[in-house]
């Protein structure tokens, strides 16, 4: 990068538009509203907003944990150097700024949840042969997420995870596909997405009670990781706990407080994601929440602990440690341990910022609601019509 070009100007040059570049490399994607999803990766996300707080464009790579402007972008994505990624900025400035970016216009639509369109069949049977005996899961707990409506099989065969708000209102769900096809789901191999119009700053969730010790939280990167953790390890621990996923370990970090709010502040935030390089920064980013909350002087929220819980770095995540059945080993330590033992296996991670600061939440902490699932054999039943 020539000398004599200021910090300043290498500020500007690394926050030119996401959206121009894309347009000019001929990488494509697909819009909805201010939102680009890739093509080639649909958890890369560009948000192409320009606001007083965000004043230019940003990405996030949810299955990657990685995020920022356009010189992030370069780096994680083109896989440039930050030398290379400076110097390509610098050449394709001229060509940026004159690109005019496609503005979406007053058709912006509104994403509606409707349960009706996620009915689900009668007898579940290929969705309970799923999760059973690929990924393990016990039946009996598996057959009262399906009699409390907390899972249904839609009639593809697929299992759906049901979101209910802290009214019992049915919100989202997450659908996860029952049979593999790698040519057309990738590298997963299954069919695993939010269904349209999900609430944002929910998840799937379900509680348990085994006696009256201080209430915990447990967060997880997917329902499937949820129940498999809460199989393994649910009896372990007295007392009210509630297992959330949240749809891996990006953007959805930041609802954590507001979730919080709404369902209760725990005595123990517990994150318990996947062992990899993007359950590594969602930990942080996780952290960086439990911060704020902190810093607001709530007495609930100062009360509370930050843990974090994870299987074997041999596992990748919790499902796997079941699949395996060859132990149920469980690591539980505070976020400074966690961090002193985990970051020479992520060395690049030691240094990365992000370019903004978590979204801020209004929040005010209430009691949590009565109605709550007692043990894994007797969960709570949401009022809702039997599908």
């Amino acid at each position: 990068m020539p000398s004599t070009v200021s910090d300043k100007e290498m500020d500007a040059l690394c926050r030119q538009s996401i959206q121009s570049y894309l347009d000019l490399r001929g990488i494509p994607y697909t819009q909805d509203a201010n939102y680009l999803r890739l093509k080639d990766h649909d958890s890369l996300v560009v948000d192409t907003r320009i606001t007083p707080n965000k004043p230019y464009e940003t990405f996030y790579w949810n299955s990657q944990g990685v995020g920022g402007n356009l010189f992030h972008f370069l780096r994680y994505y083109e896989n440039y150097s930050g030398k290379e990624a400076l110097s390509l900025l610098e050449k394709m400035g001229p060509a940026l700024a004159k690109h005019q970016r496609t503005i979406p216009k007053i058709k912006t639509i509104k994403k509606v949840y409707h349960p009706y369109k996620f009915r689900g069949v009668k007898y579940p049977k290929r969705s309970l042969d799923y999760l059973t005996k690929v990924r393990k899961l016990s039946p009996k707990l598996v057959n009262a997420m399906y009699r409390t409506g907390l899972v249904r099989e839609l009639p593809n065969g697929n299992a759906f995870f049901v979101w209910y708000d802290q009214k019992m209102k049915e919100v989202g769900g997450d659908e996860q596909g029952t049979y593999i096809n790698h040519q057309k789901f990738g590298k997963r191999g299954t069919k695993k997405k939010v269904a349209w119009g999900s609430q944002r700053d929910l998840g799937f969730h379900f509680s348990c009670n085994f006696g009256n010790a201080p209430q915990r939280l447990y967060v997880f990167e997917s329902p499937i990781d949820a129940l498999s953790f809460a199989q393994m390890h649910g009896r372990e621990y007295p007392g009210k706990q509630r297992f959330l996923s949240i749809n891996g370990a990006g953007t959805k970090v930041e609802t954590l407080p507001k979730f919080i709010a709404n369902f209760g502040v725990p005595a123990e935030l517990h994150i318990c994601f996947d062992t990899d390089k993007a359950g590594f920064k969602g930990v942080s980013k996780a952290k960086e929440r439990y911060d704020w909350m902190q810093s607001l002087r709530i007495p609930a929220f100062e009360k509370m602990k930050f843990v974090v819980d994870q299987p074997p770095t041999k596992y990748k995540d919790w499902n796997e440690q079941l699949q395996k059945g060859l132990d149920q080993e469980l690591k539980s330590q505070s976020y400074d341990k966690y961090v002193a033992e985990n970051k020479d296996r992520f060395p690049e991670e030691k240094e990365t910022k992000l370019h903004s600061r978590p979204e801020q939440h209004s929040v005010q902490p209430q009691k949590p609601s009565e109605n709550q699932p007692d043990s894994f054999g007797n969960l709570y039943h949401p009022k809702v019509q039997q599908r």
